[in-house]
């Protein structure tokens, strides 16, 4: 991850009072993403979401709010796949403290757990981070199919069956929806593709012990 990138975000966005220094809160969250249980959900996630960020840029209203959602967005992360946004959300607060107005730490936080996907965005650039948390539907098949077994290893205290359940179920939720992505810009280019690699995926689960 790029410490220089995350300092010039931190200052801008917060500083002084109780909150923490830009280098510390690179190293708390550097260490965190490099947890041995973090087979996915990793540095390397963090900076493809990055990518997809950079690339749509210009299409938000607050482009720095969505960086810091971004950056804490899985800080706090479990095989237990509940909670972690709200913990998430909480490590943003505490280490932002006082160096922000509530206000904008509430639109940060909120972005936090929009990524949670159980509820519709609230607007375009809520719409914009979700799409891109789940962007990796929408890379080429076999990058996501590499990613989709590093989501598993994360999960490894479930046995096979249950494991493939519980993909199907998600992937199948995601399916039923008259769209996977929000935004505009993740529908026209990327929609396509996730379908393919949603439909290819739930056939391969489909032929394990998941029935």
């Amino acid at each position: 991850m790029d410490s220089s990138r995350f300092h010039q975000l931190w200052q801008r966005n917060v500083s002084g009072g109780n909150a923490w220094e830009p280098g510390r809160v690179f190293d708390y969250l550097a260490d965190l993403y490099a947890e041995p249980i973090r087979n996915y959900h990793n540095s390397d996630h963090i900076e493809l979401c990055l990518e997809w960020f950079d690339r749509y840029r210009d299409l938000t209203v607050d482009p720095d709010a969505i960086e810091l959602a971004i950056w804490f967005h899985d800080a706090c992360y479990g095989p237990e796949p509940i909670g972690h946004e709200n913990r998430s959300a909480g490590l943003f607060r505490k280490l932002s403290a006082d160096g922000i107005s509530k206000d904008r730490q509430d639109k940060i936080c909120q972005l936090i757990m929009d990524t949670t996907h159980q509820q519709p965005p609230s607007n375009d650039d809520a719409s914009l981070l979700v799409d891109i948390d789940l962007a990796s539907f929408a890379r080429p098949w076999h990058p996501y199919l590499k990613d989709t077994a590093r989501c598993r290893a994360e999960r490894s205290h479930l046995d096979e069956g249950e494991l493939c359940r519980c993909q199907i179920d998600f992937l199948q939720s995601l399916m039923s929806r008259p769209y996977i992505y929000y935004s505009q810009a993740f529908r026209l280019y990327h929609e396509d593709q996730a379908r393919q690699n949603i439909t290819k995926l739930i056939e391969l689960l489909s032929l394990r012990t998941c029935s």
